[in-house]
């Protein structure tokens, strides 16, 4: 039962969306961003430091970030 815990947080984590350190990437490449509608700037790679604080807040939001999708998908709402 342990195992099959540990792989569907593993799958979880995965395939959330990770929408904070992508947006940190996106802003520090200079990149028009999709989820914040951030247009293109010129590359600021102190957003790069973010990246430490994002990747695992991204990973303790995901479980909120599931029920939300899963709530939107079911609404019939296009993503």
């Amino acid at each position: 039962m342990r195992t099959l815990g540990l792989i569907l947080l593993v799958m979880l984590v995965l395939s959330s969306s990770g929408c904070m350190t992508y947006s940190s990437v996106q802003r520090a490449n200079g990149k028009d961003n999709v989820v914040t509608g951030h247009h293109p700037t010129e590359p600021q790679a102190a957003y790069y430091a973010l990246l430490p604080l994002s990747v695992p807040t991204d990973i303790a939001t995901s479980p909120i970030q599931l029920v939300l999708y899963l709530f939107v998908w079911s609404s019939g709402t296009p993503l």
